[in-house]
C-alpha cells in the first residue's frame, strides 16, 4: 500500500493543479485498489489452494508412475520366467541374465529412478546403487527413524496388489543426507523375488518449488500489466477530469466576473434612477389654456410645472399650424 501511495504521489506531480492533488489522489485509490485487492486475493487463494491440490495431484501421479514401472519390470521377469519353464534357459540364467537387465533400467527426472531386488526373508538380491547390500539378510535394516524397511517391504509386497511405504533414505551416493523416499513395492511369486522402487520427496519438492517460481513470476507479471493499464486508464481519466475541472474552473471565473459585471450595471442604474423624477398618474389640465393644477390647487404652465417634477427642459418655438395662426400675412394666409 505504501507503494501504491508513492506511485500516486509521482503521479500527482504531473497532474496536480491548483490543489485538487488530494481529490485526484482518492480517485487514484478508489480506481487501483480494487483491481490490485483481486488480484492479491486470486493469488493468495492460488497459492492457499491450487498448491496444495498440485501437490496431493503430483503425489497421486507419481504413486501412479512407480506403480506402473514395477509392473513393466514384473512383465519383463514373466518373459523370463517362460523361457525357464520352456527349457530355453537354466533358472540361474534366465534371474541371472533378468538382474542384469533390471540393474541397468532408468526412468523419470534425470534417469534417478531404478529398481531392487530383494526375497521373502528378505536377502538383497540386486541394488545398483548399493551393491555392497547384495546377498546380506537385511531383516535387522532400519533407517533413520527405527523403521525395519525390508521387513515392512515383505508384508506389503505379500498384498495382491503390493503396497506403498515412506521411510527414510541416503540421497543418491550421499552417506550424509538422509531424506524422505516413497517406494513401491510387489511380489513375483515364482521367483519369490520383490521388485521395488521409489522416489524421492525432494523430487516432489523440487517440482512444486518451481511451479511456485513460475506462478509467482505470473502473478508479478499479472499485477504489473493490471498496474499499467489501471494507471493508463487512469492517466487518460485524470487528463478529462484536468479537462473538466478547468472548464469549470473557468465557467465559475466567467460567473464570477459576470456578477460583478451585473452588479456594477445595477449600481450605476440604481444611481442614475436616483436622479431621476418621473411623473406619474392623472394630471388636472386646463381644456383651453393648457395649464396644469398642482398639488397647492396653483394653476401653473405647462412647461413650469413639468420642469419642477421632472429633469426635463423646454426650448421654446412655433409648430406650422400655429405659426400660420398668429403670422398669417408671413404665411400667405387671408
Amino acid at each position: 500500500m505504501l507503494k501504491l501511495t508513492a506511485v500516486v504521489d509521482k503521479v500527482l506531480g504531473r497532474i496536480m493543479i491548483d490543489g485538487t492533488g488530494q481529490f485526484y489522489k482518492k480517485e487514484i485509490i478508489r480506481i487501483v485498489f480494487p483491481s490490485v485487492l483481486t488480484i492479491l486475493l486470486f493469488v493468495a487463494t492460488l497459492f492457499a489452494v491450487a498448491l496444495p491440490v498440485f501437490k496431493h495431484n503430483l503425489l497421486a501421479q507419481k504413486k501412479a508412475l512407480i506403480s506402473a514401472e514395477v509392473q513393466t519390470v514384473l512383465s519383463m521377469l514373466r518373459h523370463y520366467e517362460q523361457l525357464v519353464k520352456s527349457g530355453k534357459l537354466s533358472l540361474e540364467v534366465g534371474q541371472k541374465l533378468a538382474t542384469d537387465q533390471i540393474r541397468e533400467i532408468r526412468y523419470g527426472f534425470e534417469g534417478r529412478g531404478y529398481f531392487w531386488i530383494n526375497d521373502t526373508k528378505p536377502v538383497m538380491i540386486m541394488h545398483p546403487r548399493f551393491k555392497r547390500m547384495e546377498g546380506k539378510n537385511l531383516s535387522n535394516f532400519t533407517d533413520s527413524e527405527g523403521r525395519h524397511l525390508f521387513q515392512e517391504f515383505v508384508v506389503l509386497a505379500k498384498e495382491d496388489n503390493g503396497g506403498y511405504a515412506q521411510y527414510y533414505w541416503k540421497w543418491k551416493k550421499d552417506s550424509v543426507r538422509v531424506i524422505p523416499k516413497l517406494s513401491y513395492v510387489k511380489l513375483f511369486k515364482p521367483w519369490g523375488w520383490i521388485i521395488g522402487t521409489g522416489i524421492f520427496f525432494e523430487e516432489i519438492n523440487d517440482e512444486i518449488v518451481h511451479l511456485t517460481k513460475g506462478l509467482f513470476c505470473i502473478s508479478i507479471a499479472i499485477i504489473v500489466i493490471t498496474l499499467l493499464l489501471s494507471l493508463y486508464i487512469i492517466m487518460n481519466s485524470l487528463d478529462e477530469m484536468k479537462k473538466r475541472l478547468t472548464a469549470e474552473k473557468e465557467l465559475n471565473q466567467y460567473k464570477d466576473e459576470l456578477e460583478e459585471l451585473v452588479e456594477q450595471r445595477t449600481e450605476k442604474l440604481q444611481e442614475a434612477m436616483s436622479h431621476v423624477k418621473i411623473l406619474s398618474g392623472f394630471l388636472p389640465i386646463c381644456a383651453s389654456c393648457k395649464k396644469i393644477r398642482d398639488d397647492k390647487g396653483y394653476w401653473n404652465q405647462i412647461e413650469s410645472y413639468i420642469r419642477e417634477h421632472s429633469e426635463a427642459d423646454f426650448s421654446h418655438g412655433i409648430c406650422p399650424d400655429c405659426a400660420t395662426t398668429l403670422y398669417p400675412e408671413l404665411y400667405g394666409k387671408k
